[in-house]
């Protein structure tokens, strides 16, 4: 097997692709040619590793218990456990995790440009804060039991005003969970500055 049909090697490549974008200033001379190509590139090597996944892992089912799992922090700021994922699981354009926000908890704004995400909220109360294509706020509070869908290119964030945790599970269609997220810090203070005004009202 070589590089260009090794799912392994063309995760790693991805992820360093990520990274490399993730270092890039759009705002610098020179680098918006640059993070476009590189984002170009990124995505190709997303559509060979969902080629490859269903063709290198074996049919089988499995379940996965995300307390038995590596839990890490995302890069939005929440602790999460990826659960269904290309790297322990025989998925294609289907991932998911198990978010955990401790109370008075809010994410950094962020965006997913390829990828839908499907939140299902299993404990407690939580608020989605969105931005429409005028960068208008909007917010959509959640509560255990209710789904939520957020199509890919909007621009989000999730806070938890309240004095309990917020459980969710997570769902996206990318095999590769985390894959697909660019962070955009200058939405988070509207964040914060929201989360403290519903913390005083409540």
């Amino acid at each position: 097997m070589n590089k260009t049909t090794d799912p392994s090697h063309l995760r790693v490549v991805f992820e360093t692709l990520t990274e490399l974008v993730d270092d890039l200033d759009p705002a610098e001379v020179g680098t918006a040619d640059l993070r476009t190509i590189l984002l170009r590139r990124r995505q190709l090597v997303q559509t060979r590793i969902d080629e490859l996944v269903p063709q290198t892992k074996r049919r089988r089912p499995v379940v996965l218990d995300p307390a038995r799992l590596t839990g890490l922090m995302s890069r939005q700021g929440q602790p999460l456990t990826p659960v269904i994922t290309a790297e322990g699981a025989p998925t294609h354009g289907l991932s998911s995790a198990q978010v955990w926000m401790p109370p008075h908890h809010t994410s950094f704004a962020h965006v997913h440009h390829h990828t839908g995400v499907g939140v299902l909220v299993l404990q407690g109360r939580a608020i989605t804060l969105w931005w429409d294509e005028d960068g208008e706020l909007h917010e959509l509070p959640q509560v255990a039991g209710q789904h939520l869908f957020i199509p890919p290119g909007v621009p989000h964030a999730a806070i938890n005003p309240h004095t309990t945790p917020v459980v969710a599970a997570e769902f996206r269609n990318n095999a590769v969970f985390n894959a697909d997220n660019e962070l955009l810090p200058t939405l988070d203070e509207r964040v914060a500055a929201r989360m403290t005004t519903v913390r005083a009202a409540a």
